[in-house]
Parts: structure tokens; sequence; C-alpha cells
């Protein structure tokens, strides 16, 4: 089934006072099949016959790359030129007036991007261009992503339809999601990865898992939530491609696994969440985002516990990150104690 389907205009028209989605001329399919399924129930049996088309097509993960192409045309164009200005409006008129939703998304609320993008752009130049010779493994890594978000709604039916957007960004971070728009950015993960087509995978898997799940309260957010919020990514992450997670973090949890715990134990009901889910370092351990490790190991306890993992992983997916006190029960459930059985 398509996540956005193109609906015949006579059926358009027989609905046009329903309360089906519609939006330039398209349907979101969810709701279409929703809506359909109630329409056959009351003896539409033209909407029957089009609900069983749809109920045969494939379903299609929406990923893009256009925004790398803009990239690089803006930075050649860019780089051709001394003047600043004529520098500040090609970034401005290739890249900025042509982006995507992502792109769009990511510099909501910024400030001097221009003139930031200009500055990232005139450095390093041997370094752009080991970047651009790793183009092509986007481009694998965009095709694969479709295909493991095809598994993901198989082993969770639930799933909503998101975005993928690979771009270019100011290099701070690796992914990142605003509502339903899970944004990449390849010149942080493909700067320093080793496999870097599967880390572009896993990574887009992890950040569309964040579509998924419920907001927190960021301004009250503890310890314990943002690593299980980070965790279960990483975890539904993993089962989704059946890849390990290949970070620093995992390394170092696995050999030290007793030790992290009993650290993260000190902090698990605080505010310190810097110490846990940023790049920022721990006081108390040498690794950074060691709370991804004990989030991931949480929800891997929970889900080998559990009978019913279809279930299970419904759980880790929909657990309410607002509410401190559901993700503590969880937590408790798991029966996770740093890997002590």
């Amino acid at each position: 089934m398509k996540d956005n389907v193109l609906i015949p205009g006579y059926l358009c028209n027989l609905f046009a006072n329903s309360e089906v989605f519609v939006r330039k001329s398209k349907m979101d399919c969810t709701y279409f099949v929703a809506f359909c399924r109630k329409r056959k129930a009351q003896g539409y049996p033209i909407v029957a016959v089009w609900l069983a088309v749809l109920s045969t097509t494939t379903v299609q993960a929406q990923v893009f790359t256009t925004d790398l192409e803009h990239f690089w045309t803006t930075r050649d164009s860019v780089l051709a030129t001394r003047d600043t200005t004529r520098q500040i409006e090609l970034i401005n008129r290739l890249y900025i007036g042509k982006a995507s939703p992502g792109l769009a998304a990511f510099m909501r609320n910024k400030e001097e991007l221009p003139g930031k993008w200009r500055a990232f752009i005139t450095q390093n130049a041997e370094s752009w261009l080991a970047l651009k010779e790793k183009m092509p493994v986007v481009e694998a890594a965009a095709a694969e992503v479709k295909s493991q978000i095809r598994r993901f709604r198989t082993l969770y039916p639930d799933l909503r339809p998101a975005e993928t957007y690979f771009l270019i960004g100011l290099g701070m971070q690796g992914g990142t999601v605003r509502g339903n728009l899970s944004l990449l950015f390849a010149e942080v993960i493909l700067r320093d990865a080793a496999g870097p087509k599967d880390q572009l995978v896993f990574l887009a898997v992890h950040e569309y898992v964040h579509t998924q799940q419920k907001r927190p309260d960021f301004q009250k957010i503890n310890v314990l939530t943002s690593c299980i919020r980070e965790g279960a990514c990483d975890f539904v992450a993993s089962l989704v491609t059946g890849r390990p997670v290949a970070a620093g973090y995992s390394t170092y949890g696995l050999r030290h696994e007793q030790e992290v715990w009993e650290a993260f134990q000190k902090d698990m009901y605080t505010g310190n969440n810097d110490n846990w889910v940023s790049t920022g370092p721990n006081p108390a351990l040498p690794a950074p985002d060691l709370g991804y490790f004990v989030g991931h190991q949480i929800c891997e306890a929970y889900y080998r516990k559990s009978a019913d993992k279809a279930a299970a992983l419904k759980t880790i997916i929909e657990l309410d990150y607002a509410d401190p006190e559901a993700v503590s029960r969880f937590w408790r459930e798991s029966g996770y104690k740093g890997g002590r059985r």
C-alpha cells in the first residue's frame, strides 16, 4: 500500500465533502483506506474495488537526496569566485532557494545561515573533495533505506509515513527529526564512518524511529527518559537492519557494562542529560554518548523477556516519553541491571 496515492478525480469528487485528507490532488493512503472501509460497509461498490487495488500496492518509503545535488552545484559556484557578496548570493539562490522540506525544516529559526555556509564551504577544500567522492555511497544507501523501511513496516504494521532527507548541514550533527521529517547530514556521517553505507542506512532507520515516538517534555526530561528514547531507536534500527550498533559507545559499553550501569544509576533521575546523550564528555566515564548504550540494553532486555515480540516492539516504539512513571515502569519491567541476570 503506497503512503501517497494519486486518487482518480471521480473518487475525489465522490468524497469531496468527506473527512478524507486531500492535498494537491493526492490523498494520504492511510486515511483513504480507513475511509474506504467505512464506505464499503455502507454499500459503496466502487470504493470496495478501489480498496482492493490499494491493498495490493507496495509501500514506498519517501527518501530524498536533491539537497545534496544542489549543494555540490552551490559549492562549485561559490569556489569559482572570490567575491563575498556574490558567494552569499549564490548560496541563497542555489541552495537555500531550492531547499527541500527537509532542508527548510533544518533552517527554521537559524540565523546568518548564508554566511555560515559560505565559511563552511570555503574551508577544508580537501575534506570536501573526499566527501564528494563518497556521494555514490549516499545514493546506494538511499535505495537501501527504502527497502529497510518496508521491512520496518512488516515488523511494525502501525508505522506512520515519514520522509527522509539526505542533506549538507553545518557539520554539527549526524541526524535529527522535525516532526515526520528525518534529516541526515552526510558531511558528518561520512566524515569518520568506516562502513559509510551501513552507517547511513542504520542512522536513517534510527531517525525514522524517532518520527514514530511520542514527544517528551524536553524542559523536564530526565536521563532515564533521554537514554531509553535514544536507545530504543538504536535497538529498533538494529532489529530492522540486522546489524549491530557500530559506535564507540557500544564497544565501550559492552566491555564495561557494570561500570557504566553503576554510574548511570546515580544520574538516571536527574537532568544531567548532556553527560549521557550528547557529544560532551561524561566526568564519570571516559567515553561519550553511553546513554545510547544503556537505553539500547534496557530495550533489548525488555524485548528478550517478552514472549510476544510484536507486542514488545510496539511497546518500545510507542512508549510515552512525556510520562516519567511510564518510562520508569518500562525499565523495571525490562529487568535490566547492568548485564546481571
